[in-house]
């Protein structure tokens, strides 16, 4: 092994043990994309008490200045004994690490801090990202700061759009695929980055800023919890939370912190649970099948369909933690969240409602013990009534590309707000009723009746100016607001809709 960088940390290929030099290296250029983490230098670790989570842990973040520290306004958030949800769901010690009090509601907000952070130690100053909402609204928050210094530019697909929420700034522009799902927006981000090479891809799961961030909710825990951690709870789509948690486990288990790894237990809800499903055969590779195509649920922060090139990255920490993935249903993630209303008084979003759930379903499974110390990281709230950005392109796909024309506000309108004003039309339903992706139409929800759907087939016909054949009038298609919307998307793209997977 080569020197500390700085006497801090190293950059090292988790398969071949190449070493980079500081920068912003997030796969190895050797080993087809293996991922490049960061080792820290425990010798000469130090951590603080008090003050910013960049500074508390600074000597376990990756950073190699103090000076490029950004105080975010995130991070101290509550943990607490949640002692009448425990009593409801069977266990004894449930800790709640609250993230709904983070600036913009969700744990996503340590992340914003310390990407720009970074991206400003090494001189990055434009780059691109895609979201479902939480990571732009942090990044925001926090490009927002340096009008002059760093620029962003986001790709965000038709139903998201809305979970953007901050007001137009001049050095953020937004990309919307009205017509095009998170999948659509993270692939056309990748086409905008090969073809603008001077627009650094912020890359997910392998930016090391964006996963070490991540880790601080748990470093604040242990320090909070006053026994140790047994299992550690997240609800999880591209993991980065849970993996750089289980990292940070193993700094502070080798700095003697702490006696033992707690399990890494990942929570994804039953619409959308590649890695439950590739954990659950026992693959040590994501496959084929274990694919989502059409990503949707309840849990809108985690519609990641596609984690083949992450997984055995996440399984490993699984694995080697002792613990695992668990799939969560709606029903469990509405029953939950409610349940921790109730008896805690908060109001969490689904994503954070389905460790809830997952830690009910295996204490009445008889998989937890009754005393085991339980970490659930509430990862956020919905941000409700907070502004949006108006978008400055429309982004459609234009055979293997894409076309890039600016927005027009009065004529651009999105296929879920297509399909929901006819819904609302065609039913006589108040103009402000909430409807989502998740709004069921049959069996339960609107309820609506063999001639209601007909209808309303009738009416997205005229809409969309396309034809709904008898085939496609079926309970797959027309479940949800969601399955109508990728029906629609699928004739005006001229893909096959399929049936949800």
């Amino acid at each position: 092994m080569g020197d500390w960088l700085g006497g801090k940390l190293r950059l090292t290929c988790v398969q071949c043990g190449r070493e980079f030099p500081w920068g912003f290296y997030p796969q190895c250029t050797v080993c087809a994309g293996a991922l490049v983490e960061i080792e820290y230098n425990l010798a000469r670790v130090r951590l603080t008490s008090s003050g910013c989570p960049m500074d508390r842990f600074f000597d376990l973040l990756p950073l190699m200045s103090r000076e490029s520290i950004i105080d975010g306004g995130d991070g101290n958030t509550p943990c607490f004994h949640a002692r009448e949800l425990g009593r409801a769901i069977g266990l004894d010690k449930v800790y709640i690490k609250d993230e709904t009090k983070q600036p913009t509601l969700t744990t996503k907000d340590r992340m914003g801090a310390l990407v720009v952070a970074v991206f400003r130690e090494l001189g990055i100053r434009q780059f691109v990202t895609s979201s479902t909402g939480n990571s732009c609204t942090s990044l925001a928050r926090i490009v927002s700061r340096y009008p002059d210094d760093i620029r962003m530019s986001i790709f965000v697909g038709d139903e998201f759009l809305q979970r953007l929420n901050w007001p137009n700034e001049p050095n953020i522009t937004v990309y919307w695929l009205k017509n095009g799902t998170f999948v659509d927006a993270h692939e056309a981000a990748r086409w905008f980055s090969q073809n603008h090479p001077e627009w650094v891809s912020e890359r997910g799961f392998f930016s090391f800023a964006k996963r070490e961030s991540l880790k601080t909710a748990y470093l604040e825990a242990v320090e909070q919890i006053p026994e140790p951690i047994e299992y550690y709870f997240q609800g999880i789509s591209s993991a980065m939370g849970l993996y750089s948690t289980f990292g940070a486990a193993q700094q502070l288990l080798g700095l003697g912190r702490i006696a033992r790894l707690p399990a890494m237990v990942g929570v994804q809800e039953e619409t959308c649970n590649p890695m439950v499903r590739a954990w659950e055969r026992g693959a040590e590779r994501m496959e084929e099948q274990d694919i989502i195509r059409r990503p949707h649920g309840l849990s809108k922060s985690t519609l990641r369909g596609d984690s083949r090139m992450v997984y055995p990255y996440v399984r490993r920490a699984m694995v080697e933690s002792g613990g695992f993935a668990v799939t969560a249903t709606q029903e469990e993630m509405r029953e939950a969240r409610e349940l921790v209303r109730q008896t805690e008084g908060l109001d969490i979003c689904y994503t954070s409602a389905m460790t809830v759930a997952a830690a009910r379903k295996l204490a009445q499974a008889g998989r937890l013990r009754r005393d085991a110390v339980i970490m659930l990281n509430i990862t956020g709230a919905d941000r409700v009534g907070q502004p949006s950005p108006m978008p400055h392109y429309i982004v459609e796909r234009d055979g293997s590309g894409w076309t890039v024309t600016p927005a027009d506000p009065v004529r651009d309108v999105g296929v879920m707000e297509r399909v929901r004003q006819v819904l609302v039309e065609q039913n006589r339903l108040p103009t402000d009723t909430r409807i989502d992706s998740e709004t069921r139409l049959v069996d339960g929800g609107l309820a609506l009746d063999s001639v209601g759907l007909l209808e309303f087939s009738l009416a997205l016909e005229r809409e969309f100016g396309c034809h709904i054949s008898e085939n496609e009038l079926t309970p797959q298609h027309f479940a949800t607001v969601g399955t109508v919307a990728d029906l629609m998307r699928s004739k005006i793209t001229r893909e096959p809709a399929g049936a949800p997977n």
